[in-house]
């Protein structure tokens, strides 16, 4: 069933009134639109897979939108209207930015003794699931298995590393089309092509997407399972528990380090990194957990000698797989943690899923 909002005519962009001053004016524009930060928000990330640069692109839209509210006509649509801003500017964006991932999907795992790889590249951040609330709140689609199924692929850090390697309008056209349930003749509207090229990009795209895209870690656990294996995974980290840590993990189990380019495969070369690091940087931890692109995450503050705070260090977001922690990928970038409504401090930290706004 094709998303309604897209049918749904202008009712509130209204002129203000003639008399009204400047000031009146922009907060008369700012609450019409409040409602559609957030979703425009998310469709930024969703093209850019940086937080940071969605923010920045969804503040440009409303200010491109401030200054063209007069092209707005009374037959169309005032979110497919921002939506074409925001991919438009996006699509600016792009021209200039390199392509972000992770260091697992791009460069070989490391060894102990590796010399020291470069970490020059751009990587992709994950995003609160705060984020996608607001999109889901507006999608009145049944919330069945299959769609469960698809929304957790279309914000899963896999898919979102994938759509990186898509052309821009390739990656735009397929967010419209299968993530946002646009109709062809909206894309192409959009877009300003033809029908006939918006199919042909959607069909490039969906192939690229398959070639790019690793197969989702699937945890064939039950959600009171995961709990309890975040529990433990939270509880051997926090004791310095090495050994009891490692054998919460799969055999073929991943550490993927961000903004660091290396990255370690299988339990073993992971015991033996962290073996390393433990002993050449002792720290005590507390972890917060928290969602993070609909998978369990943990929010990691150091203190580096006793007495000293807690310090906010790394965010890790996990995947499970049959009562194992079978991929870790932590994001050492404090700055992540505004996003996540969380604060420098454990002691004050909450795991509510609240994203700023």
């Amino acid at each position: 069933m094709e998303r309604k909002f897209i049918d749904q005519k202008i009712r509130t962009a209204s002129e203000p009134p003639r008399n009204m001053g400047l000031e009146s004016r922009k907060a008369h524009f700012e609450a019409q639109l409040a409602p559609y930060w957030r979703p425009l928000a998310l469709h930024c990330y969703r093209m850019l897979g940086s937080l940071q640069d969605a923010e920045e692109v969804a503040q440009e839209t409303m200010l491109r939108a401030w200054q063209r509210i007069g092209e707005v006509r009374a037959s169309e649509s005032i979110r497919a209207w921002l939506y074409k801003i925001a991919t438009n500017a996006c699509l600016d964006a792009l021209r200039v930015r390199r392509r972000r991932s992770l260091p697992h999907l791009v460069r070989r795992a490391r060894t102990m003794g590796d010399g020291a790889p470069p970490h020059e590249e751009r990587w992709i951040d994950p995003a609160p699931d705060a984020w996608f609330e607001a999109e889901d709140a507006e999608d009145e689609r049944e919330p069945g298995p299959e769609r469960r199924t698809l929304v957790r692929e279309n914000i899963g850090l896999a898919f979102i590393a994938a759509l990186q390697w898509l052309p821009p309008k390739q990656r735009a056209t397929l967010i419209l089309s299968d993530v946002l349930g646009w109709r062809p003749l909206e894309i192409a509207e959009l877009l300003e092509t033809t029908i006939v090229s918006v199919y042909s990009l959607l069909q490039r795209a969906r192939k690229g997407i398959e070639s790019h895209a690793p197969h989702d870690i699937a945890s064939e656990m039950t959600t009171a399972d995961e709990e309890a294996l975040l529990q433990r995974y939270i509880g051997a980290w926090e004791c310095g528990d090495l050994d009891a840590f490692t054998a919460l993990l799969a055999e073929d189990a991943i550490l993927s380090m961000p903004p660091l380019a290396e990255w370690y495969s299988g339990k073993e070369a992971i015991h033996r990194f962290l073996t390393h690091v433990l002993a050449t940087e002792p720290s005590r931890y507390r972890l917060i957990p928290l969602r993070a692109n609909h998978a369990h995450a943990v929010a990691v503050f150091r203190q580096k000698t006793a007495g000293d705070p807690y310090e906010a260090a790394a965010m890790t977001v996990l995947a499970m797989r049959r009562g194992r922690i079978a991929r870790m990928i932590r994001f050492a970038s404090p700055n992540l943690f505004s996003y996540f409504d969380l604060s420098e401090s454990p002691r004050s930290a909450r795991p509510s899923q609240a994203a700023r706004t």
